[in-house]
Formats: structure tokens, sequence, C-alpha cells
């Protein structure tokens, strides 16, 4: 297997390590990190309990958006709103988990979603929830979210050897996938039967129970590097680090094409459910479910093969083929066949997203991983500006046009950064 060139990168803190891009796969088999470590176990627990509430949560709030307006814009603005604290919070978010007990981070947010979630769930059963009350719940939660989500990711290789890492963030994405059927399925059934705020008292439930695992996790006391440089230098050290290798920056970008211009069919899929194929609160949970199933699928199969590990070509593939999948999407007409390509767009952005993960993950020192991580996370930060451009674009020219518009858009940046990165070609050889 050929490596990607160690890199030289002055001053010594700037310094990073050699991409371990296909690690042996452990003896143990595909779940391995689940049965060798305890802690790792609470924690994917942990993870499937606030996932599923996050993704139960996303599908009611964007349910509850067009049910207040019936306008796709405002569904877009309510995703914007919920999103745009990632972009502003995630460098401060990874400050803050590199300096402090990661553990006690998370818990903290923990509690910080449960209290959104049980706010919503008494606005909601008592009519009182409003268009302004809504997004600026959907921005508070989202703020607390951006410190859970990369605190939950670098977490991961103080629970795991370093020779299982590759397994362990696999196993990570496929959790995480997992309730993208958890979830969304839950959501549904629950809004058809007993409505929204039963919907969120379920997600507030989730929460306090992903709660309760984070405590059983053990102290993940800072390293003591972390704590060595402070102030606007350490805020700024993570993007110092990027910049200046371009095997993290051809991660970085490639994150972000189907991160802002493909993501953003998730939050507009209340309007595909409803409008283009005239289903009720129960088929968005389906359609959610075979989005769900389809990650955890591709996930899995990271974790299991090497091969597909090694694949040379294996990232830009993956985001060409989720984005593809996602343009046919948008124009089919027909339910099973809509449900077949949600499950490809699963799977196909799974695969991409867990192969980006694992590389960054082995490519960093711990000491900076909160903050590298959280830069990562800013591609996701990005994800609002893309929802609410899409749901203003839809608006005005319809829904199925905007994603098809988009998704041309992102098959267009993927070839340029294929041609303009090849580390992305020839570090996976």
């Amino acid at each position: 297997m050929n490596q990607v060139e160690e890199r030289t990168l002055p001053p010594p803190e700037l310094e990073v390590k050699e991409v371990q891009v296909t690690p042996p796969l452990p003896s143990g088999g595909m779940l391995h990190s689940l049965q060798s470590y305890p802690a790792f176990r609470l924690l994917m627990q942990g993870t499937l309990a606030s996932n599923s509430a996050f993704w139960a949560y996303q599908v009611a709030v964007g349910w509850l958006a067009l049910q207040l307006t019936d306008s796709p814009m405002f569904v877009g603005l309510a995703g914007f709103a919920g999103g745009i604290p990632l972009l502003i919070f995630s460098i401060p978010a990874g400050v803050v988990i590199d300096r402090f007990d990661r553990k006690m981070v998370l818990l903290a947010g923990q509690i910080g979603v449960a209290i959104v979630s049980a706010v919503y769930a008494l606005l909601v059963g008592f009519d009182l929830i409003e268009r302004w009350s809504l997004l600026l719940l959907v921005v508070v939660y989202g703020t607390i979210m951006s410190f859970v989500f990369p605190a939950r990711t670098a977490i991961v290789p103080s629970l795991v050897a370093r020779h299982d890492l590759a397994n362990g963030v696999a196993l990570n994405s496929a959790v995480q996938n997992a309730t993208r059927v958890v979830g969304p399925s839950m959501a549904g059934i629950l809004i058809a039967v007993t409505g929204l705020a039963a919907t969120f008292l379920v997600a507030t439930v989730l929460q306090a129970l992903a709660l309760m695992t984070t405590w059983r996790l053990p102290k993940i006391p800072p390293d003591v590097s972390a704590r060595i440089t402070s102030g606007w230098a350490s805020m700024t050290l993570g993007f110092r680090l990027v910049s200046r290798d371009p095997f993290l920056i051809a991660l970085m970008i490639l994150a972000l094409a189907p991160t802002v211009l493909v993501m953003p069919y998730i939050n507009l899929m209340p309007v595909f459910a409803r409008d283009e194929l005239k289903l009720g609160a129960t088929g968005l949970g389906v359609l959610m479910a075979s989005v769900g199933l389809g990650t955890v699928a591709g996930a899995l199969a990271v974790a299991y093969s090497a091969a597909l590990r090694s694949w040379s070509t294996a990232q830009l593939v993956m985001a060409l083929g989720f984005t593809i999948s996602v343009l046919l999407f948008s124009i089919t007409p027909v339910v099973p066949l809509a449900v077949l390509l949600l499950f490809i767009c699963g799977s196909t952005s799974a695969v991409f997203l867990a192969i980006n993960q694992t590389a960054l993950q082995l490519k960093v020192d711990d000491s900076v991983r909160g903050r590298v991580v959280s830069i990562y996370q800013l591609t996701w930060g990005m994800l609002p500006i893309g929802q609410l451009a899409l749901g203003t674009v839809a608006d005005a020219i319809g829904t199925p046009i905007a994603m098809v518009i988009s998704c041309v858009l992102s098959l267009g940046c993927i070839a340029w950064i294929a041609v303009r990165f090849p580390s992305l070609r020839s570090a996976w050889a």
C-alpha cells in the first residue's frame, strides 16, 4: 500500500501523523471494537439514543415548519437557523474539547439538548409555538449540538487502540447512520399517531438516556500539550495545521461540495414527501428510514472491508454516486423507485463520509484532534447556507428543479476537485 508522504510542517506544534489508510482488519471482525472496548460500547449506546433523538427532532421540526407556514422557504430557513451555529461555534467548540475533559463537555451538551427538546414538547403540546419561537429554539439546539457532535467524534480515539481506530470510526459512523433509520421512522409514526408534542417528548427521553450513558464513561482529560498554546494561537492552530497539509485540505474541500449542494435534500424531504410523492408523515418516515438503512449498510461495509477502504478513488466515486442518486430521486414520481434511490443515496454518502473521517482521525494528533475535527464540522456548518439557498430557489421554481440544478453544480465541483487534488487518488492507491 502506498502511504501519503510524511510532510515537514514547522513549527513542531503543527506536525501531523502519517496517514495509515488501510490498517489491517482486526482479528475479531467487523464488530471487534464493540466487543473489545466496554467504554466504546457505552459511547455507542449514548450515540444511538442521542442521534435517534436528533433525527426525530429534525423530522418533527421540518414537519412543524411546513404546517405553520406551508412554505418550502420557511422549511429551508428553519434548517438554516438550526445549522448556522455550527458554522459559528465549531472552532471555539474544538478548543473547548481539546482543553477540557471531553466527557464533561459532552455531559453539558446532553443536558442542554434534553432541555430544549422538553421546551419544544411543552410549547407544541399547549399550542404555544410560533414561527419566531421555532426559529429561536432551533438556534439554541444547533448551538449546543455544535459541541456535542465533535465531542462524540473526538472521544472515539480515546476509547479504542490505534490499530483498531479505522474499525472504531467506521462503527461509530454506522451507529450514527443507524439512527437515521430509528429516529425518522419513529418520528413519522409518532407524528401520524400521537402528534408532534409526543415526538418531541420521546426525543427528550432519548436525550436523557444518552445523558445516563455518558455519565458512565471514564474521564477523558485533555492532552497536556493542548494547554501549551492559549488565546488566538490556540483558536487558530487547527487552521494552520490544515492549511499546511494538502491532503487535509483535499479532505475538507471534498466534504464541502456534496454537503452544501446535495445534503439539503434531507431538509426538504417533507416537501418531497407531501407535495411530490403525495405521502403523509408515515410516508416521510419510510423515506427517511430508507436513507438510514442505506447509510448503515455503507458504513458497515467500510468497517468490514479493507479492500473498500483501500480503493484508490473510493471517495470521489462515492461522492459522484451520492450526487447522481439524489438527482434521480428528485425527478422520480414513483414511490418504490424513490425509496430505492434513497437507499443508494444513504449507502454512497456513508462510504464517502466514513472513509474521509477515518483518514482524518488517523492523520492528526490527539492534542489537536478536537480542533481539526471541528474544522471538518465546518463543512456541515455550511449546510444551512445550502438549505436556505435551495429552499428559496425551490419556493420560486419548484423543489425538484431546484434540487436538480444543485446536483449538477455538485457534479461540476467534484470533477474540479478530482483534477485539482490528485492526492485524493494517489494517497489511497
